[in-house]
């Protein structure tokens, strides 16, 4: 996964940048300089492009104010952790002096810079982007972040220094003997002392100030034959509690681990519950489509009778009703209660993660399915599903061929992945489906579940 910073002074038109490649509205836009005081971070699949990137606030260099400064210290914390730049300007208020320091700082960070000048509309842009060439740029993108103008030749440009953003959709995983597990959650979960006791020896730094875990740590073991990769992770905050820069920094960094890792272990404290952070880390996880493990950690200093641990695991499945297909394990990393299980179950999900399904097998359990639950009539007509095909692993991806798949809707995907696993199994892994109407080259849309 490649990052990218956006950056520049107030007002240029990050937010707005940012909203178009995400497809959502995350940063909020408006007309005041210095809206976005945050740095806010997606990842972008835009026309076949793909890589994280991280809105930040109005670089201001020269600022002595409390707020500029700490928006100032964001971006430039962005910058370190980027692999290219995007340096957005404003054709209307051209080439200045803020823009010249801002370039002098992006200058000693030694990584690609793509000079972006936006709210140009129209094709005639050569006159309105000279001045520009002052700062010694090669190449100048036009844009206009507003209307979407000029932005593909902008990523096309990226993609020449870093071919990776290119999206492979479907792609199966590269052959490797590692298994990469992160442990991801929020601080002072018991990330660390689980991974001390998997690797068998205090390596990690264990203390009970919440975010002693700044930068992921990766650590080998070999278990049953199998060698893993164990990332250990800082604790992912609410953004709310999120002050100090290196807490940011952490952020970025837990999701990057994610991304390396084919099995995520949530890691929940039972002595607080669930939260709605673990659901936000959750819904990442599964958005990102890797297998997952739901770890109740601190098992230990909860009061128990027979029926504590029912009521645990049905307090999971009502908060995080999406990650019904994760197993839940209940450990005490402190005492090393169960914490064996988390690996033995890593392996048995991995394998789910990575199992294909014969097409014969897969299409005979397809009509199965269509004639217990025939799929919603729409304008009169009867849908179709004719085939299905597994076109990928890791995660499970299915390609389903209808006459009809607008129709089908979120309740018949349920049924439909909700069959497969019964059939199939795939324990904690998301399964996507990919509709394709037969009368078309592309799949329709994508779910997964």
């Amino acid at each position: 996964m490649k990052i990218f910073a956006l950056v520049g002074k107030p007002n240029v038109g990050k937010s707005t940048f940012f909203n178009r490649l995400a497809k959502k509205r995350l940063a909020i836009v408006n007309e005041t300089p210095g809206v976005t005081r945050d740095r806010n971070m997606s990842m972008i699949d835009y026309k076949g492009f793909q890589f994280l990137l991280i809105d930040t606030g109005g670089f201001e260099p020269d600022s002595k104010e409390i707020i500029p400064q700490k928006m100032k210290e964001q971006s430039q914390l962005a910058v370190e952790e980027a692999d290219g730049i995007i340096f957005l300007l404003d054709k209307y208020s051209g080439w200045t002096h803020q823009d010249r320091e801002i370039y002098h700082y992006l200058r000693k960070s030694d990584k690609p810079v793509y000079f972006t000048v936006n709210k140009i509309d129209h094709t005639n842009h050569e006159q309105e982007t000279a001045e520009f060439y002052e700062s010694g740029a090669e190449e100048i993108f036009s844009i206009s972040a507003e209307h979407g103008v000029g932005i593909l030749n902008l990523l096309e440009s990226m993609a020449r220094d870093f071919p990776e953003i290119v999206g492979n959709e479907g792609a199966d995983r590269p052959e490797t003997n590692i298994i990469s597990i992160s442990l991801v959650g929020r601080p002072n979960a018991g990330k660390s002392s689980l991974v001390n006791h998997f690797i068998g020896k205090t390596k990690q730094i264990v203390d009970q100030t919440p975010g002693t875990t700044r930068d992921p740590v990766d650590n080998y073991c070999r278990y049953h034959q199998q060698e893993l990769r164990l990332i250990d992770t800082a604790g992912i905050k609410r953004k709310s509690r999120v002050s100090l820069i290196i807490d940011k920094y952490s952020m970025i960094a837990a999701l990057k681990s994610v991304e390396r890792s084919d099995i995520a272990l949530l890691i929940i404290d039972a002595t607080e519950g669930v939260v709605e952070q673990d659901a936000r880390i959750a819904g990442y996880i599964v958005e990102r489509g890797k297998a997952l493990i739901i770890v109740i950690n601190k098992w230990d200093l909860i009061e128990k009778d027979n029926k504590t641990m029912d009521k645990m695991k049905q307090e999971i499945r009502d908060k995080l009703s999406f990650l019904d297909f994760a197993p839940i394990l209940f450990v005490s990393a402190e005492t090393g209660q169960r914490v064996s299980t988390i690996l033995d179950k890593a392996l048995l999900v991995y394998k789910e993660f990575s199992k294909r399904i014969q097409t014969s097998d897969l299409n005979q359990i397809i009509q199965s399915i269509t004639a217990r639950h025939m799929p919603p009539v729409t304008s009169g007509k009867r849908t179709k599903i004719y085939y299905a095909t597994q076109v990928s692993i890791c995660p499970p991806t299915f390609m389903i061929t209808s006459n009809y798949p607008k129709a089908i809707n979120l309740s018949y995907q349920r049924y439909v992945v909700g069959q497969f696993r019964h059939f199939f199994g795939f324990e904690g892994a998301p399964i996507r489906i990919l509709w394709r109407d037969r009368s078309k080259n592309n799949p329709s849309k994508d779910n997964i579940a």
